[in-house]
Protein backbone atom coordinates (compact mmCIF):
# COMPACT_ATOMS: atom_id res chain seq x y z
CA UNK A 1 0.00 0.00 0.00
CA UNK A 2 1.69 3.41 -0.82
CA UNK A 3 2.15 6.28 1.62
CA UNK A 4 -0.74 8.02 0.29
CA UNK A 5 -3.78 5.93 1.34
CA UNK A 6 -2.04 5.17 4.47
CA UNK A 7 -1.84 8.71 5.87
CA UNK A 8 -5.23 9.31 4.44
CA UNK A 9 -6.06 6.53 6.56
CA UNK A 10 -4.13 7.36 9.63
CA UNK A 11 -6.09 10.67 9.82
CA UNK A 12 -9.49 10.35 8.36
CA UNK A 13 -10.21 7.12 10.74
CA UNK A 14 -8.91 9.22 14.54
CA UNK A 15 -11.33 11.54 12.98
CA UNK A 16 -14.14 9.63 12.66
CA UNK A 17 -13.45 7.84 15.51
CA UNK A 18 -13.44 11.14 17.03
CA UNK A 19 -16.53 13.03 15.65
CA UNK A 20 -18.38 9.55 16.89
CA UNK A 21 -17.42 10.02 20.31
CA UNK A 22 -18.75 13.89 20.80
CA UNK A 23 -22.02 12.74 18.55
CA UNK A 24 -22.34 9.92 21.42
CA UNK A 25 -21.32 12.27 24.21
CA UNK A 26 -23.75 15.06 23.18
CA UNK A 27 -26.55 12.46 22.43
CA UNK A 28 -26.02 10.93 25.53
CA UNK A 29 -25.90 14.27 27.33
CA UNK A 30 -29.28 16.05 25.95
CA UNK A 31 -31.16 12.54 26.27
CA UNK A 32 -30.16 13.15 30.28
CA UNK A 33 -31.30 16.16 30.46
CA UNK A 34 -34.36 15.61 28.68
CA UNK A 35 -35.40 13.21 31.36
CA UNK A 36 -34.27 15.32 33.68
CA UNK A 37 -35.69 18.43 32.80
CA UNK A 38 -38.57 17.53 30.99
CA UNK A 39 -37.89 19.20 27.66
CA UNK A 40 -34.63 19.10 24.81
CA UNK A 41 -31.86 21.01 26.08
CA UNK A 42 -29.76 23.69 24.16
CA UNK A 43 -26.83 26.18 25.29
CA UNK A 44 -27.29 28.90 26.22
CA UNK A 45 -25.67 30.63 23.13
CA UNK A 46 -28.56 29.17 21.28
CA UNK A 47 -31.01 30.00 23.87
CA UNK A 48 -29.70 33.78 23.52
CA UNK A 49 -29.87 33.46 19.85
CA UNK A 50 -33.31 32.47 19.60
CA UNK A 51 -34.17 34.91 22.29
CA UNK A 52 -33.22 37.49 20.29
CA UNK A 53 -34.68 36.18 17.03
CA UNK A 54 -37.89 36.36 18.84
CA UNK A 55 -37.58 40.20 19.92
CA UNK A 56 -36.44 41.16 16.26
CA UNK A 57 -40.00 39.71 14.95
CA UNK A 58 -41.78 42.93 17.06
CA UNK A 59 -38.99 45.25 15.13
CA UNK A 60 -38.25 46.24 11.47
CA UNK A 61 -35.28 47.53 9.06
CA UNK A 62 -35.74 51.06 8.39
CA UNK A 63 -33.84 52.83 5.68
CA UNK A 64 -32.38 55.88 7.52
CA UNK A 65 -33.26 54.68 11.07
CA UNK A 66 -31.46 51.18 11.16
CA UNK A 67 -34.70 49.85 12.91
CA UNK A 68 -38.33 50.72 14.18
CA UNK A 69 -41.30 49.67 15.74
CA UNK A 70 -43.20 47.26 13.78
CA UNK A 71 -46.57 48.92 13.57
CA UNK A 72 -49.06 47.02 15.79
CA UNK A 73 -46.90 44.49 16.75
CA UNK A 74 -47.30 42.55 20.30
CA UNK A 75 -43.74 41.39 22.26
CA UNK A 76 -44.34 39.38 25.36
CA UNK A 77 -40.90 38.00 27.16
CA UNK A 78 -39.53 37.29 30.18
CA UNK A 79 -43.09 38.97 32.12
CA UNK A 80 -42.83 42.35 30.08
CA UNK A 81 -45.29 43.26 27.28
CA UNK A 82 -44.39 45.63 24.89
CA UNK A 83 -47.09 46.92 22.48
CA UNK A 84 -46.42 49.03 19.42
CA UNK A 85 -49.12 51.11 18.18
CA UNK A 86 -50.05 52.08 14.41
CA UNK A 87 -47.38 54.47 14.16
CA UNK A 88 -44.66 52.31 15.30
CA UNK A 89 -44.52 53.83 18.56
CA UNK A 90 -44.33 52.29 22.09
CA UNK A 91 -48.02 53.02 23.14
CA UNK A 92 -51.40 53.78 22.58
CA UNK A 93 -52.75 55.65 20.18
CA UNK A 94 -51.56 59.28 19.22
CA UNK A 95 -54.31 61.70 18.39
CA UNK A 96 -53.22 63.03 14.65
CA UNK A 97 -53.84 66.30 14.57
CA UNK A 98 -53.07 66.67 17.70
CA UNK A 99 -56.85 68.35 19.35
CA UNK A 100 -56.54 72.49 20.26
CA UNK A 101 -55.33 73.08 23.69
CA UNK A 102 -53.47 69.84 24.06
CA UNK A 103 -49.73 69.94 25.09
CA UNK A 104 -47.52 66.81 23.88
CA UNK A 105 -44.42 65.78 25.09
CA UNK A 106 -42.17 63.67 22.71
CA UNK A 107 -39.62 61.12 24.57
CA UNK A 108 -36.68 60.34 22.49
CA UNK A 109 -33.67 58.04 22.88
CA UNK A 110 -32.76 54.58 23.38
CA UNK A 111 -33.88 52.02 25.57
CA UNK A 112 -33.91 53.75 28.53
CA UNK A 113 -36.55 56.30 27.14
CA UNK A 114 -38.10 53.29 25.55
CA UNK A 115 -38.31 51.72 28.79
CA UNK A 116 -37.29 48.46 27.69
CA UNK A 117 -37.90 46.31 31.69
CA UNK A 118 -40.66 48.26 32.46
CA UNK A 119 -43.55 45.52 32.91
CA UNK A 120 -46.03 46.70 30.05
CA UNK A 121 -46.71 50.17 28.08
CA UNK A 122 -48.37 51.43 31.21
CA UNK A 123 -45.81 51.21 33.58
CA UNK A 124 -43.26 53.23 31.11
CA UNK A 125 -41.55 56.40 32.45
CA UNK A 126 -43.11 58.24 29.83
CA UNK A 127 -46.77 56.61 29.99
CA UNK A 128 -46.43 57.61 33.46
CA UNK A 129 -44.93 61.40 33.27
CA UNK A 130 -48.70 61.66 31.33
CA UNK A 131 -50.61 60.33 34.21
CA UNK A 132 -48.36 62.79 36.50
CA UNK A 133 -48.63 65.77 34.98
CA UNK A 134 -52.32 65.43 33.99
CA UNK A 135 -52.89 65.04 38.46
CA UNK A 136 -50.57 67.85 39.20
CA UNK A 137 -52.00 70.74 36.14
CA UNK A 138 -55.61 69.37 35.36
CA UNK A 139 -54.07 70.14 31.72
CA UNK A 140 -54.82 67.92 29.06
CA UNK A 141 -51.39 66.37 28.29
CA UNK A 142 -50.17 63.47 26.44
CA UNK A 143 -46.40 62.10 25.82
CA UNK A 144 -45.11 60.00 22.77
CA UNK A 145 -42.96 57.67 23.56
CA UNK A 146 -40.30 57.80 20.51
CA UNK A 147 -37.71 55.81 22.12
CA UNK A 148 -36.12 52.81 20.18
CA UNK A 149 -33.66 49.87 21.65
CA UNK A 150 -30.47 50.67 20.66
CA UNK A 151 -30.78 54.14 19.12
CA UNK A 152 -28.03 56.65 19.47
CA UNK A 153 -28.73 60.66 19.31
CA UNK A 154 -28.09 59.76 15.56
CA UNK A 155 -31.30 58.25 14.90
CA UNK A 156 -33.19 60.11 17.27
CA UNK A 157 -31.95 63.34 15.57
CA UNK A 158 -33.16 61.77 11.86
CA UNK A 159 -36.40 60.11 13.88
CA UNK A 160 -37.31 63.43 14.70
CA UNK A 161 -36.95 65.16 11.55
CA UNK A 162 -38.81 62.86 9.23
CA UNK A 163 -41.68 61.68 11.65
CA UNK A 164 -41.66 62.47 15.06
CA UNK A 165 -41.68 66.75 14.33
CA UNK A 166 -44.97 65.44 12.36
CA UNK A 167 -47.03 64.96 15.49
CA UNK A 168 -46.27 68.46 17.00
CA UNK A 169 -44.92 68.31 20.00
CA UNK A 170 -45.20 71.11 22.45
CA UNK A 171 -41.48 69.38 24.30
CA UNK A 172 -39.16 67.74 23.18
CA UNK A 173 -37.37 65.23 25.85
CA UNK A 174 -34.02 63.39 24.94
CA UNK A 175 -32.88 61.05 27.22
CA UNK A 176 -29.53 59.96 25.50
CA UNK A 177 -25.90 59.15 26.40
CA UNK A 178 -25.16 55.30 27.50
CA UNK A 179 -25.76 54.20 23.29
CA UNK A 180 -22.75 56.88 22.27
CA UNK A 181 -20.23 54.53 24.07
CA UNK A 182 -20.58 51.96 21.22
CA UNK A 183 -19.50 54.28 18.04
CA UNK A 184 -17.09 56.08 20.89
CA UNK A 185 -15.04 53.29 21.85
CA UNK A 186 -14.38 52.10 18.13
CA UNK A 187 -11.04 53.09 16.73
CA UNK A 188 -10.79 54.98 14.78
CA UNK A 189 -13.66 57.12 15.69
CA UNK A 190 -16.32 58.00 13.35
CA UNK A 191 -18.52 60.69 13.35
CA UNK A 192 -21.58 59.32 11.88
CA UNK A 193 -21.81 56.49 14.27
CA UNK A 194 -21.38 53.91 11.03
CA UNK A 195 -18.45 52.47 12.53
CA UNK A 196 -18.89 50.29 16.40
CA UNK A 197 -22.68 51.17 15.85
CA UNK A 198 -24.44 51.19 12.52
CA UNK A 199 -23.13 47.70 11.78
CA UNK A 200 -23.75 46.29 14.74
CA UNK A 201 -27.63 47.20 15.70
CA UNK A 202 -29.31 45.25 13.33
CA UNK A 203 -27.52 41.60 14.78
CA UNK A 204 -28.21 43.15 18.35
CA UNK A 205 -31.92 43.72 17.73
CA UNK A 206 -32.41 40.15 15.90
CA UNK A 207 -32.75 41.64 12.47
CA UNK A 208 -30.01 39.86 11.50
CA UNK A 209 -29.11 35.91 13.19
CA UNK A 210 -26.88 36.43 16.30
CA UNK A 211 -23.88 34.72 14.93
CA UNK A 212 -22.81 31.14 16.61
CA UNK A 213 -19.75 29.39 16.51
CA UNK A 214 -20.26 25.63 15.81
CA UNK A 215 -18.68 24.67 19.57
CA UNK A 216 -21.59 27.01 21.11
CA UNK A 217 -24.48 24.69 20.15
CA UNK A 218 -22.97 21.40 21.90
CA UNK A 219 -24.63 20.81 25.13
CA UNK A 220 -21.73 18.52 26.13
CA UNK A 221 -18.99 21.05 25.12
CA UNK A 222 -20.68 24.11 27.37
CA UNK A 223 -21.04 21.11 30.22
CA UNK A 224 -17.12 20.52 30.47
CA UNK A 225 -16.42 24.30 30.01
CA UNK A 226 -18.63 24.90 32.73
CA UNK A 227 -16.79 22.51 34.62
CA UNK A 228 -13.69 23.77 33.62
CA UNK A 229 -14.06 27.08 34.17
CA UNK A 230 -15.02 29.74 37.05
CA UNK A 231 -18.69 29.62 37.63
CA UNK A 232 -20.18 32.41 35.52
CA UNK A 233 -21.76 35.76 37.31
CA UNK A 234 -24.37 36.14 33.97
CA UNK A 235 -27.63 35.05 34.66
CA UNK A 236 -28.48 32.24 32.04
CA UNK A 237 -29.21 33.32 28.97
CA UNK A 238 -26.99 36.65 28.82
CA UNK A 239 -24.72 37.06 26.39
CA UNK A 240 -22.38 39.93 25.45
CA UNK A 241 -23.52 41.99 21.56
CA UNK A 242 -20.33 40.77 20.00
CA UNK A 243 -16.89 39.50 21.01
CA UNK A 244 -14.42 42.46 21.67
CA UNK A 245 -10.95 41.87 19.70
CA UNK A 246 -9.92 45.32 18.65
CA UNK A 247 -6.92 44.99 21.92
CA UNK A 248 -7.13 46.76 25.32
CA UNK A 249 -10.37 48.71 26.68
CA UNK A 250 -10.01 52.38 27.20
CA UNK A 251 -10.51 54.32 30.30
CA UNK A 252 -11.94 57.50 28.20
CA UNK A 253 -13.62 58.46 25.08
CA UNK A 254 -11.76 60.96 22.73
CA UNK A 255 -13.20 64.64 22.48
CA UNK A 256 -14.00 64.04 18.93
CA UNK A 257 -16.66 61.62 20.35
CA UNK A 258 -18.06 64.27 22.71
CA UNK A 259 -18.05 66.58 20.27
CA UNK A 260 -19.93 64.58 17.88
CA UNK A 261 -23.01 63.88 20.46
CA UNK A 262 -23.30 67.75 21.24
CA UNK A 263 -23.13 68.27 17.67
CA UNK A 264 -26.63 66.00 17.58
CA UNK A 265 -27.96 67.69 20.45
CA UNK A 266 -27.35 70.93 19.25
CA UNK A 267 -29.29 70.00 15.62
CA UNK A 268 -32.10 68.30 17.93
CA UNK A 269 -32.82 71.39 19.71
CA UNK A 270 -32.80 73.35 16.31
CA UNK A 271 -35.38 70.88 14.74
CA UNK A 272 -37.17 71.20 17.94
CA UNK A 273 -37.36 75.04 18.34
CA UNK A 274 -37.84 75.36 14.17
CA UNK A 275 -41.13 73.88 14.85
CA UNK A 276 -41.92 75.57 17.44
CA UNK A 277 -41.27 73.12 20.24
CA UNK A 278 -38.97 73.56 23.54
CA UNK A 279 -36.37 71.24 24.44
CA UNK A 280 -35.29 69.15 27.90
CA UNK A 281 -31.96 67.46 27.77
CA UNK A 282 -32.03 64.39 30.24
CA UNK A 283 -28.79 63.42 32.42
CA UNK A 284 -28.45 59.93 31.69
CA UNK A 285 -26.83 57.18 34.31
CA UNK A 286 -24.72 53.88 34.71
CA UNK A 287 -24.64 52.49 38.06
CA UNK A 288 -23.03 49.74 40.08
CA UNK A 289 -25.14 48.21 42.55
CA UNK A 290 -24.04 47.01 45.54
CA UNK A 291 -23.45 43.40 45.86
CA UNK A 292 -24.05 43.13 42.23
CA UNK A 293 -20.66 45.08 40.69
CA UNK A 294 -19.14 42.67 39.18
CA UNK A 295 -22.37 41.73 36.75
CA UNK A 296 -22.76 45.64 36.29
CA UNK A 297 -19.35 45.71 35.06
CA UNK A 298 -19.74 42.68 32.49
CA UNK A 299 -22.97 44.08 31.21
CA UNK A 300 -22.01 46.78 30.46
CA UNK A 301 -18.75 46.31 29.10
CA UNK A 302 -20.08 43.93 26.55
CA UNK A 303 -22.80 46.56 25.32
CA UNK A 304 -19.33 48.96 24.44
CA UNK A 305 -16.88 47.80 22.44
CA UNK A 306 -13.28 49.39 23.55
CA UNK A 307 -14.14 50.89 26.66
CA UNK A 308 -13.70 49.15 30.43
CA UNK A 309 -16.95 49.66 32.58
CA UNK A 310 -14.71 52.92 33.86
CA UNK A 311 -14.68 54.57 30.69
CA UNK A 312 -18.57 53.44 29.82
CA UNK A 313 -19.18 55.46 33.55
CA UNK A 314 -16.50 58.30 32.56
CA UNK A 315 -18.30 58.48 29.01
CA UNK A 316 -21.66 58.94 30.46
CA UNK A 317 -20.11 61.59 32.29
CA UNK A 318 -18.80 63.09 29.82
CA UNK A 319 -21.90 63.23 27.42
CA UNK A 320 -23.85 65.09 30.35
CA UNK A 321 -21.45 67.82 31.05
CA UNK A 322 -21.97 67.99 26.97
CA UNK A 323 -25.55 68.47 27.47
CA UNK A 324 -25.62 70.56 30.10
CA UNK A 325 -23.67 72.83 28.30
CA UNK A 326 -25.92 73.21 25.41
CA UNK A 327 -28.35 74.41 28.41
CA UNK A 328 -26.58 76.88 29.85
CA UNK A 329 -25.61 78.07 26.39
CA UNK A 330 -29.27 78.79 26.30
CA UNK A 331 -30.53 75.64 23.67
CA UNK A 332 -32.58 74.04 26.35
CA UNK A 333 -33.05 73.07 29.61
CA UNK A 334 -31.31 70.59 31.55
CA UNK A 335 -32.44 68.07 34.15
CA UNK A 336 -30.30 65.32 36.36
CA UNK A 337 -32.52 63.17 37.74
CA UNK A 338 -30.66 60.61 39.39
CA UNK A 339 -28.50 63.56 41.87
CA UNK A 340 -30.44 62.38 44.49
CA UNK A 341 -32.94 59.96 45.72
CA UNK A 342 -32.74 56.92 43.44
CA UNK A 343 -31.73 53.80 44.63
CA UNK A 344 -30.43 50.26 43.56
CA UNK A 345 -33.95 48.52 43.56
CA UNK A 346 -34.52 51.58 40.98
CA UNK A 347 -33.01 49.52 37.97
CA UNK A 348 -33.19 45.89 37.22
CA UNK A 349 -29.55 46.63 35.47
CA UNK A 350 -26.79 49.34 35.59
CA UNK A 351 -28.99 51.44 33.31
CA UNK A 352 -32.84 50.18 33.16
CA UNK A 353 -35.40 50.91 35.37
CA UNK A 354 -37.79 48.78 37.60
CA UNK A 355 -40.89 50.04 37.60
CA UNK A 356 -40.07 51.30 40.81
CA UNK A 357 -37.61 53.17 38.93
CA UNK A 358 -40.01 54.30 36.22
CA UNK A 359 -42.61 55.61 38.04
CA UNK A 360 -39.83 57.96 40.37
CA UNK A 361 -38.47 58.73 37.31
CA UNK A 362 -41.84 60.23 35.71
CA UNK A 363 -42.03 62.44 39.06
CA UNK A 364 -38.49 63.82 38.56
CA UNK A 365 -39.21 64.58 35.30
CA UNK A 366 -42.56 66.22 35.86
CA UNK A 367 -40.83 68.75 38.32
CA UNK A 368 -38.56 69.77 34.83
CA UNK A 369 -41.35 70.09 32.67
CA UNK A 370 -43.33 72.25 35.24
CA UNK A 371 -40.32 74.32 36.38
CA UNK A 372 -39.05 74.81 33.13
CA UNK A 373 -41.99 75.01 30.33
CA UNK A 374 -44.06 78.02 29.76
CA UNK A 375 -47.93 75.94 29.41
CA UNK A 376 -49.09 78.79 27.64
CA UNK A 377 -47.16 78.10 24.31
CA UNK A 378 -49.49 75.14 23.00
CA UNK A 379 -49.81 75.87 19.36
Amino acid sequence: MSSGPRLARSVVVPVLISVVLLASLEGGCRVVRRLREGTWPVTRAVSYARFVEDIGRAYQPHPFLVASGRPNARLEKVGKVIQFNSLGYRGGPVDLPKPAGRFRILCAGGSTTFDLLATNNDTTWPARLAQVLRARTGRDVDVVNAGFPGWTSVESLVSLELRDIDLAPDLVIVFSGINETQPAGHEPFTPDYSQGHGELLPRILGLHPVPLRTASRFVFIEWLLDRAGKPSTKPEGFAPAWAWNGGARKNDIPPEAVAAFVRNLRSTAAVASANGAATLFVAQTALRRKGQETYDDEYIESWAPGLTAAGYRRAVERYNEGAEGLAKAGLASFVNPFDSGFEDADFNDPVHFSDAGSAKMAERIADAVVQNTSWSANR
